[in-house]
């Protein structure tokens, strides 16, 4: 199993303003736009950083963690969740990543990624769930991945 304490690099004992720091610190340093050269490592450290402060940054979902339960991740969008921790800023001053929406055609009007973990035992299962809706009707495609960790 995961060990989310060494992912975030802070003790059981740490507050949830530590959490939060090194959590922010980590993000930062793992950005798939600050590693560039690197970006599927650092996405997949990104993501792992995430996964770690969801947990320990929730009473409910640390409790259980730290009893050896099993516990049910939903997954927020990692990038949400750094872009609540920085205010919504643009914090690498970098206007090569806005995108102009009106550039596209033919391209999907809504898409919807739900992303699920489970925790149970030793197995890890992600199940993403992706709801496109376009001019041309719906479409929804399921995804499960089994980890044994």
């Amino acid at each position: 199993m995961t060990n989310y304490y060494d992912v975030l690099k802070v003790n059981k004992n740490s507050t949830k303003e530590e959490i939060k720091n090194s959590y922010k610190k980590l993000a930062m340093k793992y950005h798939p736009d600050k590693n560039m050269n690197n970006k599927e490592e650092a996405e997949k450290k990104f993501k792992e950083v995430a996964e770690a402060y969801e947990v320990l940054s929730d009473d409910k979902k640390k409790y259980e963690y730290d009893n050896g339960r099993n516990i049910v991740l939903n997954n927020q969008n990692p990038f949400d969740i750094f872009s609540h921790m920085f205010n919504d800023r643009n914090i690498f001053n970098n206007n090569e990543f806005n995108i102009n929406i009106n550039n596209f055609s033919n391209t999907s009007i809504t898409t919807s990624i739900n992303t699920t973990t489970r925790i149970i035992g030793n197995k890890k299962i992600i199940r993403t769930e992706k709801t496109e809706k376009t001019a041309n009707g719906t479409q929804t495609t399921v995804e499960e991945k089994i980890e044994i960790i």
